[in-house]
């Protein structure tokens, strides 16, 4: 059974799950076989949802089989004291995205990427409505330098007991601001970037994508509604405006560096009153590793200004890194 343990430090999460050791791994086995490929889907869990419903799927969802957390309810209980800690409970699923063991957004037409975005909403209203689950996160590992393990295109989906420092840290940046000017922090950051102009890479009828202003990483993206949402997920939302941008955003992405590896996140407001908060997608691209002051001091160094950035994604330029 996994473990969750809190940092008493930092008042970050760890968790602990064995089963995670046993990925498969084609960046470093060549040999490995692929089991979100037509014809090895005895290779995974049975799916939990497929796409179409009849005939050959095109995106599927399953469960995953090396879990972060697991879904055994009677051995969930939250434990206190000096440390605290609590069994793993959760729930980890697996979109496979494609049945071609290649492309991504940069490569899939919008209606695939309006789809899949279409069904991690699904997934997020599915999974909320589960005991015990706090906080539901979309995110998708591309290359091994994002800490992905298979090259197929796919995306994870985790329901989780606790809501994650890293969204509890904007949810309150984004009371405070709140509290104190009556305005959500999100929108008034959209404005501020279609005021200057200077950092925006793409930007539709209902959607801005940006490099942030302290961007952490290489050419970091972020994506957010223009008109204020506090959740992502929801049942019957017209997604063919996200899937514009999207598909602009990795296109541009993928053709200024090329082969690139990023994580993408989707952080949406937990169950709960948060209408303050604001949801959004972060792509967070690796160009370079953190090294010893990162982690000693909590700072990121990065040598490209997000003007810079934005500059380049938006008029599609190649980047060479020195």
């Amino acid at each position: 059974m996994p473990e969750i343990r809190k940092d008493i430090f930092s008042n970050g999460w760890v968790i602990y799950s064995s089963k995670r050791s046993g990925r498969p791994n084609d960046y470093i086995d060549g040999d490995v076989k692929c089991p979100f490929c037509p014809g090895n889907e005895e290779s995974t869990p049975p799916e939990i949802f497929r796409y179409p419903a009849k005939g050959k799927w095109q995106i599927r969802v399953v469960p995953n089989r090396y879990p972060a957390l697991v879904e055994d309810e009677k051995n969930f209980y939250p434990i206190s004291g000096f440390y605290e800690y609590m069994r793993g409970y959760g729930i980890h699923e697996v979109l496979v995205e494609t049945p071609s063991h290649g492309g991504g957004f940069e490569t899939f037409d919008k209606k695939r990427i309006e789809k899949i975005f279409e069904i991690y909403s699904d997934r997020y209203l599915a999974i909320k409505k589960e005991k015990n689950i706090k906080y539901v996160m979309v995110f998708k590992n591309v290359g091994k330098n994002a800490g992905a393990s298979l090259r197929h295109p796919h995306s994870q989906i985790i329901g989780l007991p606790l809501i994650p420092t890293t969204v509890v840290n904007e949810i309150n940046s984004s009371k405070k601001f709140y509290t104190k000017t009556g305005k959500c922090l999100f929108c008034e950051t959209i404005k501020n970037e279609k005021k200057y102009s200077l950092r925006i890479v793409a930007e539709n009828e209902d959607y801005i994508a940006f490099c942030p202003f302290s961007s952490r990483f290489f050419f970091e993206t972020w994506i957010m509604p223009k008109r204020h949402e506090s959740i992502f997920e929801m049942s019957g939302r017209d997604f063919s405006h996200l899937a514009d941008i999207v598909k602009k955003v990795f296109g541009n992405l993928f053709f200024s560096v090329p082969d690139i590896a990023y994580n993408m996140i989707i952080h949406s407001s937990p169950s709960g009153h948060y209408d303050f908060y604001h949801w959004h997608i972060e792509i967070l691209p690796k160009l370079a590793s953190l090294a010893g002051f990162e982690w000693g001091s909590g700072f990121y160094i990065n040598s490209l200004k997000p003007e810079e950035a934005a500059n380049i994604l938006r008029k599609r330029k190649k980047f060479v890194q020195e």
